[in-house]
């Protein structure tokens, strides 16, 4: 194997391990999202004081089946189940290891064996072991946006049905059976758990890990506090309809300012590779140097990797947080 595929590989490795113990310590430190869960996941009457401040609760543990206990409760597989049940609700932690394993396997032997390496079989199964995590991820994201665009409309048709004298449980029915996916297959699915006994403030904690949203997380704990403290839970609700609609305004407005920010980020992107296919096509002799010699391969990845950094400091300068 060359020395600069064996950098590639490398890097390509780093790359990807950098990228999830990020993704994993962004998630232990986000201060807000702690916060959403120490609410939603405190017992009974405590809710109120977990709002106030006044004491803390550990997160939900998620029941994964198949897994050992010390592996189940490990914060790594307890994140990836998290993510797993936001993109796929009736998926499965094991399969998605199973697919993992097998994409690992295939990885590994086409690698392996096209260069003759095992280190490097090695390092292409990790990237394509990878891969389906990353497709879940994906799913997740869009699942996700997905939800926070129907939020509004949907506590506007829970106050509507409230105002008509329904109770709460029979107006997550009707969310379930009116709205849209994928938010009603949520309401259907917390209707469906409380129908078969689990109490309806435990079924509306388990919709919350499931769509994970700041947005859906002040809805769901303005009704566990409404049911302890009792008030007008449709004026609340439309007050929480009104603050999501102007931060959703927000972040449109921010999202245009920013527009020329990523396009340019983008343009500057292309634009090297779009230099070279056209040095390619006027002068091949001159461009396949690159290509050829262990020097041009070597700048080759440095140029994609500075790249890559680039256009992720780019990235982070345009995504403006709201």
């Amino acid at each position: 194997m060359d020395t600069w595929q064996l950098i590639l590989l490398i890097f390509l490795t780093a790359a990807m391990f950098a990228w999830g113990a990020a993704q994993l310590a962004l998630d232990w430190l986000n201060d807000d999202r702690k916060k959403i869960s120490r609410r939603l996941n405190s017992d009974g009457h405590s809710d109120v004081d977990s709002l106030l401040g006044r004491r803390t609760a550990t997160s939900v543990v998620l029941q994964i089946k198949g897994l050992p206990p010390v592996l189940a409760r490990s914060r790594f597989f307890q994140n990836l189940n998290r993510k797993l049940i936001q993109a796929y609700p009736d998926a499965s932690l094991i399969r998605l290891l199973g697919i993992c394993g097998a994409t690992w396997m295939v990885g590994f032997v086409l690698v392996a064996s096209t260069m003759e390496s095992v280190f490097a079989g090695l390092v292409g199964g990790s990237v394509l072991g990878y891969m389906p995590i990353m497709f879940v991820n994906g799913r997740r994201a869009r699942r996700q946006r997905q939800i926070a665009d129907q939020i509004p409309d949907a506590l506007d048709f829970l106050c509507r049905i409230l105002k008509a004298g329904h109770s709460l449980a029979t107006g997550i029915q009707m969310m379930g059976d009116e709205l849209p996916l994928p938010i009603g297959n949520e309401f259907r699915r917390c209707y469906d758990q409380h129908s078969l006994g689990q109490s309806l403030e435990q079924a509306l904690r388990d919709m919350s890990v499931r769509v994970d949203s700041a947005d859906f997380a002040f809805f769901i704990t303005a009704i566990l506090i409404q049911r302890q403290t009792g008030g007008d839970l449709g004026e609340v609700l439309r007050n929480i309809s009104s603050m999501i609609r102007a931060r959703v305004k927000l972040q449109q407005h921010v999202k245009a300012i920013t527009a020329e920010g990523r396009f340019t980020g983008y343009i500057l992107f292309a634009f090297p590779a779009v230099l070279f296919a056209l040095s390619w096509f006027l002068n091949p002799a001159y461009a396949s140097i690159l290509l050829k010699t262990d020097t041009g391969k070597m700048l080759l990845g440095l140029a994609f990797t500075l790249q890559m950094i680039g256009l992720f400091v780019i990235r982070k300068i345009v995504n403006v947080k709201t």
